[in-house]
């Protein structure tokens, strides 16, 4: 119902039966009572509702509740299109060998070992020539050079999450060029 008026007056139509059935219950038989108690909960509920708390709380919850299924398809469709995307741009950056032997690129960081291993490849940095300067950086961040450290993580934080090729709006170059504005403002 979105006519207020409607709704306020129908609570206040349940409130007088309500007080009409609490007095017949006190004066008249009990029974009355018991049939009082419906009442006085219809009457709460779309007085609730009138006062617009009901549907802030239903917005409330929707938003807790996260993506719907479909929006969460979506995501994940985009997701491994970004994938897809990533495995082609590497195997072409390798000279078209792809995969190798194994047949999978997952997990392998080249001559620096495994995932996780914490060793870095030096060719995986770019030269000193070609790396972003500290005011490339800070546009890049879109912060001035006044920006102390917690306020470059916690914007880096924020683009990065809305600029991941995984996420909806993901954007893999952006995202690369956020990194590296991120990494030259930190070492």
């Amino acid at each position: 119902m979105t006519n207020r008026t409607i709704v306020v007056g129908l609570a206040g139509t349940f409130v007088g039966m309500t007080a009409l059935l609490v007095i017949g219950g006190i004066v008249l038989h009990p029974i009355a009572l018991a049939l009082a108690v419906p009442f006085g909960a219809v009457s709460y509920f779309l007085w609730y509702h009138a006062s617009g708390r009901l549907h802030d709380q239903a917005r409330r919850s929707a938003e807790q509740a996260g993506p719907t299924e479909r929006e969460r398809a979506r995501q994940r469709a985009r997701a491994e299109a970004n994938r897809e995307r990533a495995y082609r741009a590497a195997g072409a950056a390798d000279g078209g060998r792809g995969a190798g032997p194994g047949g999978s690129r997952r997990g392998a960081r080249g001559p620096g070992g495994p995932r996780g291993s914490g060793a870095r490849d030096p060719r995986d940095r770019a030269p000193s020539a070609d790396r972003m300067t500290e005011r490339e950086a800070y546009e890049t961040l879109g912060l001035d050079r006044t920006a102390d450290g917690e306020t470059v993580r916690r914007t880096y934080r924020e683009r990065a999450k809305r600029l991941h090729p995984d996420g909806e709006d993901g954007d893999e170059e952006e995202f690369k060029r956020l990194n590296e504005a991120y990494e030259t403002l930190t070492d």
